[in-house]
């Protein structure tokens, strides 16, 4: 009865994307789920760009995190921790959110203390991404992606934020990513970053 129920479902989400646990029913992009994996493997910064209702989140979502909890990338294993957000009106409180879900040092301590001190930290300098990821005291095995959808949301901040200065948070939210992805202590790993945003294209692409 239940697989009869199954199988009457409807396997199409609608409007939405696709989420991970769908990816049985995602398919016929396996070529361009393959070419954002590659992209990730060497440049650990992708973006996936298209236009609206390509499918840029649902290449994402049940495309490549199913391949990385597969272990299709050798290299880093199959561990993966991921912190999902959009920018929306504060990106970097946003950040912060996904990242107290994903990366807090202590599951078992309070959730609102946890994420006060993660802001704290990002907004404190620009190493604020660096130094989070470090007190989070991931196992070595353990690999972070941060997956910031609808990154075009950012350009559109500046007009919608009320703060006196969006820019600047504009600009420091950038610069926590940027730093993130070219500098790392000796001791450390880099993890990578991935961001679907909207652009007058065809379909979309991969650009690092």
């Amino acid at each position: 009865m239940i697989e009869q129920e199954r199988l009457l479902s409807n396997p199409f989400p609608g409007l939405r994307s696709f989420e991970t646990d769908e990816n049985y029913l995602f398919f016929g992009r396996d070529g361009q789920s393959d070419e954002v994996l590659t992209k990730l493997r060497t440049a650990r910064f992708v973006a996936v760009v298209g236009t609206s209702g390509s499918g840029k989140s649902s290449l994402v979502r049940a495309g490549l995190l199913p391949a990385l909890f597969s272990g299709h990338m050798p290299s880093a294993g199959s561990s993966w921790r991921i912190a999902t957000f959009r920018p929306g009106n504060s990106p970097i409180s946003n950040l912060a959110k996904a990242l107290s879900e994903v990366c807090g040092a202590d599951a078992r301590g309070n959730a609102a203390i946890r994420l006060t001190n993660i802001e704290r930290t990002l907004r404190r300098s620009s190493l604020g991404l660096l130094e989070v990821v470090s007190q989070s005291k991931m196992a070595p095995y353990e690999n972070l992606l941060i997956l910031a959808d609808q990154f075009e949301e950012l350009f559109r901040f500046r007009k919608k934020s009320t703060d006196e200065h969006p820019e600047d948070e504009a600009a420091a939210f950038v610069k926590l990513l940027q730093i993130s992805l070219t500098r790392k202590k000796k001791s450390e790993k880099t993890h990578p970053f991935i961001h679907t945003s909207l652009i007058n294209t065809k379909k979309y692409k991969v650009i690092i």
